[in-house]
């Protein structure tokens, strides 16, 4: 048997766990349990999973769930936090922000992680003046 490390964390405020057992990126997707979201790699092999409200499993009896690896093409892929800020080429917490006022389509939130779709789709703002670049275009002719 070869030798496997894992990592696991536990967030007593956030009362979550963590498990980790390949270290490289990946992203969060549900399971049939709400409380559950397995970690996949960019190939659908599952390096992982989360645990949410980790107080509810104190019952007689274990929580089962399964950890089957997916296709990517067969599921809609997200993407983490940081790599949304990346492709945005804004920060991680402005990535939060944007998902929390609704303006990251079909972004949600599970516990306190976000799944935001691979393909993020910006939702303009309806406050604030039209920036320098939108008058331009419109003045020009």
């Amino acid at each position: 048997m070869s030798n496997r490390k894992v990592s696991v964390w536990y967030d007593h405020e956030g009362d979550m766990l963590e498990v980790l057992w390949a270290f490289r990126e990946g992203y969060f997707t549900p399971t049939d349990d709400d409380r559950i979201l397995k970690r996949l790699d960019d190939d659908g092999e599952v390096i992982g999973f989360l645990i949410h409200e980790m107080s509810t499993l104190k019952q007689p009896s274990p929580v089962e769930f399964e950890l089957a690896s997916e296709s990517p093409a067969n599921d809609v892929a997200n993407v983490t936090v940081r790599q949304a800020a990346v492709e945005l080429g804004v920060s991680e917490r402005r990535v939060r922000q944007l998902a929390g006022d609704g303006r990251i389509q079909g972004a949600s939130k599970i516990g306190s992680e976000w799944l935001i779709p691979r393909l993020v789709t910006l939702v303009p703002g309806k406050r604030g003046p039209v920036g320098i670049a939108g008058r331009a275009d419109s003045t020009s002719g």
